[in-house]
């Protein structure tokens, strides 16, 4: 599918990857739907770019999903694609005092139940409907093996990577695709200090649109291109690597 001329949500679309994603389909000449948590932030992105439509939304909030949602389908009845992007990380491990015992539900909620009832609402509501539409979740080499800290981030993207597989199968003989995007770590407000060699946002989201248009289902990113042969022949090595990244 050639990202132009399509009506594409994006989420956690006022920063980082998700923000240079929506720059760069907005100057293919799509028209956006950003989902953010930020008023400010999605003010500051409608005044700066042409074609973009802002709704304020908490992901870990049901009833304001549905209710946000409800809006976007009625206003935007032509979206084709979704592009689950939002999520968020805690890094401090369970035996650390400054573990966030709320933060379980926060992360858990807002990194793979969103996506979920997102991707179900739209699929009823625009995307069954389409010639052809897309599904799009964005993933991390870290669903594959986990690092030490952030075990429930880790834990969501390995649901995330699962669930991509199952509603694949589900949707085989339907006009909608599903890809998940496999994410080396990339320069954004959520990974600030750690560590160097860090891929900037803008090729991330480069990369991520030049894969979704190759038409591949799991779509590997810089580094990430590397896991699927190591994972073959060295899987001790990836294991120990990313337990300490």
């Amino acid at each position: 599918m050639k990202l132009r001329n399509k009506t594409i949500l994006v989420t956690g679309g006022t920063s980082g990857i998700g923000q240079e994603l929506v720059r760069k389909l907005v100057e293919c000449g799509n028209e956006l739907v950003v989902l953010g948590r930020s008023q400010n932030k999605l003010d500051d992105l409608k005044s700066r770019l042409h074609g973009v439509s802002v709704y304020r939304c908490e992901l870990s909030q049901r009833t304001q999903v549905e209710h946000v949602m409800d809006e976007v389908i009625t206003r935007h009845p032509d979206i084709a694609v979704l592009i689950n992007n939002a999520a968020v990380q805690l890094t401090p491990a369970f035996t650390s005092d400054e573990f966030d015992f709320d933060g379980i539900g926060f992360q858990i909620t807002t990194n793979l139940t969103a996506p979920l009832w997102i991707t179900s609402l739209l699929l009823a509501g625009t995307l069954l409907r389409q010639d052809r539409a897309l599904i799009v979740n964005i993933s991390s080499g870290l669903a594959f093996y986990p690092k030490t800290e952030s075990a429930v981030y880790c834990a969501t993207k390995a649901a995330l990577h699962s669930v991509s597989q199952s509603l694949r199968y589900q949707l085989e003989e339907s006009p909608v695709r599903v890809a998940e995007v496999i994410l080396p770590l990339v320069d954004t407000p959520m990974t600030e200090g750690r560590g160097s060699g860090e891929m900037t946002a803008e090729m991330a989201a480069k990369g991520i649109i030049a894969g979704i248009e190759t038409g591949r289902d799991e779509i590997y990113i810089g580094k990430a291109r590397l896991l699927p042969p190591m994972l073959r022949l060295i899987p001790g090595v990836v294991k120990n690597v990313l337990k300490r990244s």
